[in-house]
């Protein structure tokens, strides 16, 4: 467990500035509290967008993690000290995981004091937090999933078909089609909530996400043990 979490928190070190740009959209929310603290549905709007945006920030980081390790040749000295595949596999995911909850902590934190003066349930925008952080955990892992075997790229592209279908099949053929992949209905919850109509909790698009990223951490980790690491990347 120790090389995993030290991998993690590499990992997080490493994306300190990619944070640090996320973490000033927060920033922009609690200015917009601060001097607009009556443009609640404003205030909410602006609490929607920035939180849909680390979802793709947390594409971006999985599906450049091993891009960027295998590039600096980094990767042959971490697996060179009797760190197993899988491990290294489960560092850069909980890397990435550890990345998004600093932003959905922050953000947590922000909109419990604007939109939490406001008149919207606190609890509901902590719920909204869980939510964004398991959306983004599996994004993350379906996007590492790629980058094994396709530069950030491709692998890019090839997670936003891959989430992106199931709802495009969901307004298109049938609404169960969302489930397939549920980052479209976690990112719905919070997007489709007012302050007329908060929501309620919904567990189960939770407890299904967090088994897919479970089953694409096994599909990484069968298709890392294939690859030639010592190929060198362009």
């Amino acid at each position: 467990m120790k090389p995993v979490l030290l991998i993690a928190v590499n990992f997080v070190r490493e994306q300190r500035w990619p944070i640090f740009v996320l973490l000033l959209w927060v920033l922009l929310l609690a200015f917009l509290g601060l001097f607009s603290p009556r443009q609640r549905d404003d205030l909410l709007f602006v609490f929607k967008q920035v939180a849909v945006y680390v979802i793709a920030f947390s594409v971006f980081f999985g599906g450049s993690a091993i891009y960027n390790e295998r590039k600096s040749r980094r990767i042959l000295a971490v697996l060179s000290k009797s760190i197993a595949r899988y491990q290294y596999l489960s560092g850069l995911v909980l890397g990435v995981t550890m990345t998004s909850g600093i932003y959905c902590f922050a953000l947590g934190i922000t909109g419990s004091w604007t939109l939490g003066e406001a008149g919207f349930p606190v609890s509901q925008v902590w719920f909204f937090m869980v939510c964004l952080l398991v959306a983004c955990a599996l994004a993350g892992t379906v996007a590492l999933m790629f980058s094994t075997f396709l530069n950030p790229f491709f692998a890019a592209g090839a997670t936003a078909a891959v989430l992106g279908l199931p709802a495009l099949a969901s307004q298109t053929i049938a609404t169960q089609w969302q489930y397939a992949i549920p980052v479209y209905p976690l990112a719905a919850i919070i997007m489709k909530s007012s302050f007329s109509s908060p929501g309620t909790a919904f567990w189960p698009p939770l407890a299904l996400a967090v088994v897919e990223t479970l089953v694409f951490w096994v599909l990484s980790a069968r298709i890392f043990s294939l690859v030639d690491i010592a190929v060198a990347v362009e």
